[in-house]
C-alpha cells in the first residue's frame, strides 16, 4: 500500500472523533463536502471549516492559542447574541469576523490536484492553490466571501448597535451566500472530479 493510502485510511479513521481543534471535531455544515471528497479515491480532507460569525480577540503575546472568541457560530447571528458578549470587553483587539469556508485537501498526485483545483476555479475560489507539494500534494481551498472589522481595542468599543446592525446583515448576506456555493461546491465534486 503506498504512502497516499495508509495516510487517508489513518486520517479517515479519525475524522468523526474529538479532536484538538477548538471546536473539538468535525463542522457539521462541511460534512457533505468532507464525505463527497472523501468517498473520492485521489482525494481527503485533512482540515475544514464551513465558515463561522464570530467576535474574535487578537492575542498581545503574538500566539494563536492565547487568542480566542468571544463569540462564535457556524451559522446566521442576530444582534442580541453578538451585543451580550461586548458587555464586557478584554484588553485586546476584538474583531467581528464573517471567515469564508476553508478546506485542506491532500491529493494523490500533481494531476488529482489540478483536477481540484479546476472545480474551484470554475467556482469562483480564487484564492485557492497547492499549498504542498512534497510527500503530500495538499490543496487549500478558500472560498472568497468574508469580513474583518475591528470593533473594539483596549477595553473601548468603537461601534453603536446601530452600526453592529449592520455587521450583522452584512455577514449574514455573506454567510448565506457562502452556503449556496458550499451546496454547490459538493455538487461539482460529486459530479466533475
Amino acid at each position: 500500500m503506498e504512502y497516499f493510502d495508509r495516510s487517508k485510511r489513518s486520517v479517515l479513521e479519525k475524522l468523526f472523533k474529538p479532536d484538538k481543534s477548538r471546536k473539538g471535531g468535525v463542522d457539521e455544515l462541511a460534512v457533505p463536502v468532507i464525505n463527497a471528497l472523501n468517498e473520492k479515491t485521489d482525494f481527503y480532507t485533512t482540515s475544514s471549516c464551513s465558515g463561522r460569525i464570530c467576535l474574535f480577540y487578537e492575542s498581545s503575546s503574538g500566539k494563536k492559542y492565547d487568542s480566542g472568541w468571544l463569540f462564535v457560530k457556524h451559522g446566521v447571528v442576530s444582534l442580541r447574541e453578538l451585543w451580550e458578549p461586548l458587555k464586557n470587553l478584554p484588553n485586546e483587539t476584538i474583531w467581528f469576523r464573517c471567515e469564508a469556508p476553508i478546506f485542506h485537501v491532500a491529493c494523490r498526485d500533481l494531476k488529482s490536484a489540478n483536477r481540484l483545483l479546476d472545480v474551484c476555479r470554475s467556482l469562483g475560489f480564487k484564492r485557492s492553490g497547492i499549498i504542498g507539494n512534497g510527500r503530500r500534494k495538499l490543496v487549500e481551498i478558500v472560498f472568497n466571501d468574508k469580513m474583518d472589522v475591528p470593533v473594539a481595542s483596549r477595553g473601548a468599543l468603537f461601534v453603536d448597535e446601530k452600526f453592529l446592525s449592520f455587521l450583522v446583515v452584512k455577514a449574514n448576506e455573506k454567510f448565506r451566500k457562502n452556503m449556496v456555493l458550499l451546496k454547490k461546491f459538493e455538487k461539482e465534486i460529486k459530479k466533475n472530479i
